[in-house]
């Protein structure tokens, strides 16, 4: 009888957080992030947004066919801003001393990804607003990247 491997240590959950543009590249059907999304459940990655970028995403002059929207968000969870969120979204907005008026999307979207590192996720933000991300989450061990 061959003995057997012992199970490797298990992977830290990962979770991807798609700011406006990300998803709107995702919907105008980019490669690269269509790529990422495709990839995710290889990769034990959860892809996620917050359901106000999905509104601040949608343009309707754009042109994109409604099947890429359809494919997009089936393939993306969609979080809802809950109480928890958005208490972490006004702390994270005091902290960087901005106006919810101009920032409360992004906001959400950091605490989105805020409250995924906190329950123990490794978290990528995956946006434009790399300098808006910085500024809101601060020294938070998120990974911001540039789309």
């Amino acid at each position: 009888m061959t003995p057997r491997t012992p199970p490797g240590p298990i992977p830290r959950p990962r979770t991807l957080v798609l700011d406006c543009e990300a998803l709107s590249l995702a919907v105008r059907g980019d490669h690269d992030v269509r790529a990422m999304i495709r990839r995710s459940p290889n990769r034990h990655m959860r892809v996620v947004t917050s359901s106000l970028t999905t509104l601040e995403a949608w343009d309707p002059r754009a042109g994109v066919r409604q099947e890429a929207w359809d494919w997009a968000l089936s393939s993306v969870d969609i979080v809802h801003p809950n109480d928890e969120i958005i208490g972490v979204a006004r702390s994270l907005l005091k902290k960087a001393g901005l106006h919810g008026h101009k920032y409360a999307i992004d906001a959400v979207l950091a605490a989105t990804a805020f409250v995924a590192s906190r329950r123990g996720n490794m978290v990528n933000v995956l946006t434009s607003d790399v300098d808006d991300m910085k500024r809101l989450l601060g020294a938070h061990p998120i990974s911001i990247e540039p789309v």
